[in-house]
């Protein structure tokens, strides 16, 4: 046998060995969801919600017995002792490759700042900076004990339900680790989109606001004011605006958001900054019940147009409000306008930004077009 010969044996015998460090997934503890919370105790609770492989439903046999995941509970002061604790309970070490989503209370974040709770996320192998982060009012347990009913396992549904932003423009954009990450390097406040139970079902509500400078929670934005907070971060690809019978005369109509675009100018007058806010929204007639309205009619739209104007320029100006007046922080990110508009002016004062950004007079104007009525109208002849 030649040593090239050999060689070769050598080699396939490495190559074709098959997968040598395999694990079934009955000893992997998978972990799904990751909660922290406040324990009675004062102390941290932590808990990971692990898939039970075999309470999985297949397509052959849809029946379940019992719920797919099991919720462990860990309390301690540091977030790796409590990980390493779950071995205690369970001979399945957790593991993080597949998580979904974590999921902070504002007790927590009152408590203990942002910037130490995630540095273990930051720094393991295991934890994806892609993966969502949420925050709620409710004690964790509420949420993660929750059966949801289109998902199996609570924190998928988090997850689930926040990827509906483009739908619901009450919806805030996911947040990740990594843009927490970025936020809290670069002392920014921030919103983390928030969940709740409500009548007995997981829902998107509000949000809530992380403080630049402290890194912790310092108040909620309901969800009836959230809409404001998506036009200022340039982020709407739809949803609709409701116009009541309030707002014009022919009765109720809902337009279909079709695209926004919102536009930035800061100016610089006797060493005052101010800004404009321009937010252009195209539209489409979605529902329409002032039946004796006519579309082919000059002019039909202005009406509505002017209503449709006010509409979003009062929802951002209650953004404004609570940024400027009630949290005297900049959670909408204005910031990166004055810095490219008036470069000169940020460098000198970049320092004291939350405190300028409390006194700027905020234009705010909105221009909605109606580009359609979609393919019926009642007053067609």
């Amino acid at each position: 046998m030649t040593l090239k010969y050999f060689f070769c044996l050598v080699c396939s015998a490495v190559l074709l060995s098959g997968c040598w460090d395999i694990k079934e997934i009955e000893d992997v503890g998978i972990v799904t969801g990751l909660a922290l919370d406040v324990s009675e105790e004062e102390q941290l609770l932590m808990i990971n919600q692990y898939v039970k492989p075999g309470q999985i439903p297949t397509q052959q046999d849809s029946s379940q017995q019992d719920s797919p995941y099991q919720n462990l509970e860990s309390t301690g002061t540091t977030l790796f002792e409590m990980i390493r604790e779950n071995s205690l309970e369970s001979n399945r070490p957790p593991n993080y490759t597949h998580l979904k989503s974590i999921l902070f209370s504002t007790k927590l974040l009152e408590k203990e700042p942002l910037n130490q709770l995630i540095d273990l996320y930051i720094r393991d192998h295991e934890f994806r900076r892609t993966v969502p982060v949420f925050i709620t009012m409710d004690p964790v347990q509420k949420i993660f004990n929750a059966q949801p009913e289109k998902e199996l396992f609570p924190s998928i549904q988090i997850k689930e339900l926040s990827e509906n932003y483009h739908k619901n423009n009450t919806n805030p954009k996911n947040l990740t680790i990594g843009d927490m990450s970025q936020y809290i390097s670069e002392r920014k406040s921030f919103i983390i989109p928030g969940m709740a139970m409500i009548n007995g079902n997981i829902k998107s509500y509000g949000a809530g606001v992380i403080s630049g400078e402290t890194s912790q929670y310092i108040g909620w934005i309901p969800l009836e004011k959230m809409e404001g907070i998506r036009y200022l971060h340039n982020n709407v690809e739809g949803g609709y605006l409701y116009l009541s019978e309030k707002d014009i005369t022919d009765g109720p109509v809902v337009l279909e958001i079709k695209g926004a675009n919102s536009k930035f100018d800061v100016s610089l007058s006797d060493g005052n900054l101010s800004m404009r806010v321009d937010v252009e929204v195209t539209t489409s007639l979605g529902e329409d019940w002032g039946v004796d309205r006519n579309v082919f009619k000059t002019g039909w739209e202005k009406e509505i147009k002017k209503a449709a104007d006010k509409d979003i320029e009062d929802k951002v100006d209650v953004i404004l409000q609570i940024a400027q007046k009630e949290l005297k922080t900049d959670f909408a990110h204005l910031s990166q306008w004055a810095r490219i508009h008036q470069p000169d002016y940020w460098k000198k004062h970049k320092e004291e930004w939350d405190e300028i950004f409390t006194q700027m007079d905020i234009d705010v104007q909105a221009d909605v077009s109606i580009k359609d009525f979609g393919t019926q109208n009642f007053n067609m002849e």
